[in-house]
């Protein structure tokens, strides 16, 4: 299997973006369903944001959104990591999540931290956290809200540049 994290191009990828998350369903954020308008309001390059295609030999599998860039040397950049349906469950995520370590550490010394959230039922997102090296901080109570009206925990995890030393 060759994967390759390819830059989003934005606006050019615009409606790429578009089929790719209008045409899902994603369980586990906010919003199970993305309507178009929703790929508008949101940033996919700039200072503070870059976003990666997961490309699986010649099918888009996922996307990787990071944000909180321009403030790594005091806060924590975080990322958006969504697998299409049909490629959930095949390593994906894990190793994406593995990818996305690597890539904020290599963004240079400043980056001491990364940070990531889910939902306390997304075990699959746990897991692949934990196998990158990310420490369980802390659980947020009934803080996750979803469109239907229903919420869920946020579970909070960390990663320090330091953990991989040891």
């Amino acid at each position: 299997m060759t994967v390759e994290y390819r830059r989003v191009r934005h606006p050019r990828d615009r409606e790429e973006l578009i089929d790719f998350l209008v045409d899902d369903e994603w369980p586990f954020h906010g919003r199970r369903h993305v309507e178009s308008a929703d790929v508008d309001a949101l940033s996919f390059s700039g200072a503070d944001v870059e976003t990666f295609w997961i490309v699986d030999g010649e099918q888009t599998v996922g996307l990787i959104r990071l944000f909180d860039l321009d403030d790594i040397g005091r806060g924590a950049p975080q990322f958006d990591l969504r697998i299409a349906r049909r490629h959930r469950g095949r390593g994906h995520g894990t190793r994406a999540t593995a990818w996305i370590v690597e890539h904020l550490f290599d963004m240079g010394p400043e980056v001491h931290r990364i940070e990531a959230t889910t939902r306390d039922d997304n075990t699959a997102m746990q897991q692949a956290l934990t196998t990158a090296g990310f420490t369980l901080e802390g659980r947020l109570r009934a803080s996750w809200p979803c469109d239907d009206g229903t919420w869920f925990d946020t579970m909070v995890f960390g990663l320090l540049r330091t953990d991989r030393a040891t």
